[in-house]
């Protein structure tokens, strides 16, 4: 199976990596979740995720992608205003 893998589904599967290890750092309270760190982290693993569905479409993947993204972004500019 690791010979079929292609360069983007490598990417992609990073990107899960990234996102799994701030989602479990966050559940045991080691990365708050509403803080720069986990939100940067899900904003470099969704990333990469999107560059592997680039080449590998999956509509339903694509739109919870960019919510994510979304909400992550969102969530950075809150913490930067409330630190100005």
């Amino acid at each position: 199976m690791i010979e079929e893998l292609a360069w983007f589904d490598a990417v992609g599967l990073i990107g899960s990596a990234i996102i799994v290890a701030a989602y479990y750092m966050a559940t045991r309270g080691l990365l708050p979740a509403d803080k720069i760190p986990f939100n940067a982290a899900n904003i470099a693993g969704g990333s990469l995720e999107m560059i592997s569905l680039i080449y590998r479409p999956n509509p339903g993947a694509i739109v919870i992608e960019v919510m994510f993204l979304l909400i992550a972004i969102l969530a950075i500019l809150r913490n930067l205003r409330a630190r100005a």
